[in-house]
């Protein structure tokens, strides 16, 4: 798939990266920005999912790309909102002439959506679940408008990236190793973020990260049947996908450290 991206972006005029607006840093990918540099290729960072944060802190993300010298905006695809600036800051980065963009991202950013909002209508493949199916696994062309043209590539999940890492961009939940040490580190980073919001979502009341997990195993009824005891493996999953589908708030600041 990296060749397919690689492929995309040799032929294309400007590279759209897509990102999350809660974990902007952890879903961006500097290697591709590089390459793209290197071959001369605009690049527009679109900070997507932004109904998901607030937007002051969006406005301090974007800052911060722009800062990098980076055209940088924010939208919430889903919602069709920010599509006609994103529009317009692709038809400045082409100076009004015929084009292609190449929209790059992880799985999760919402790389589909955007090309489903920019044409007003739904002939993108999307998928709730990365690598499910319906999922993007080869790259495809779109007209945007009488002007733009779109491919529309699979993402791409760094080899080298952490357990949490992978799992934040997108990885499959079903396929990670140890997804109750992925949900522990994640219940930590929200806890520390707000120590009442996965009380709320789940409606549990907790000691730690593993009281949790137990907990939501038995309250949805996930218990080996040999022994009786909780199948927190499964409760990991889910919360994990709870935060993939944004049932959980909780994002990063621009000043965060990683």
């Amino acid at each position: 798939m990296l060749w397919d991206v690689i492929n995309a972006i040799s032929r294309s005029d400007v590279v759209v990266e897509v990102v999350d607006a809660r974990e902007p840093l952890l879903t961006r990918s500097r290697k591709i920005e590089s390459y793209s540099a290197k071959k001369g290729k605009k690049i527009i960072i679109v900070i997507n999912k932004g109904d998901l944060v607030p937007k002051e802190i969006l406005d301090k993300w974007k800052a911060k790309f722009s800062n990098e010298g980076i055209r940088t905006i924010y939208i919430a695809a889903t919602l069709h909102q920010g599509t006609t600036i994103l529009r317009h800051e692709i038809r400045e980065a082409l100076k009004g002439n015929e084009g292609t963009i190449c929209l790059i991202g992880y799985p999760k950013t919402g790389k589909s959506s955007i090309i489903n909002a920019l044409k007003g209508k739904h002939s993108a493949s999307t998928s709730a679940h990365p690598m499910s199916y319906g999922f993007t696994k080869s790259i495809q062309k779109f007209r945007i408008d009488n002007k733009i043209y779109a491919w529309d590539t699979p993402g791409v999940i760094p080899p080298d990236g952490s357990l949490f890492e992978r799992a934040i961009r997108g990885y499959p939940v079903e396929k990670i190793e140890d997804p109750v040490k992925v949900a522990l580190m994640l219940i930590e980073k929200i806890l520390a973020f707000n120590s009442k919001e996965l009380s709320r979502v789940y409606k549990i009341e907790f000691s730690d990260g593993i009281d949790l997990l137990k907990k939501i195993a038995v309250k949805r009824g996930w218990i080996y049947k040999k022994d009786k005891e909780p199948l927190i493996e499964e409760a990991a999953r889910q919360l994990i996908r709870d935060y993939h589908d944004g049932k959980i708030i909780y994002y990063m600041l621009p000043s965060s450290q990683y």
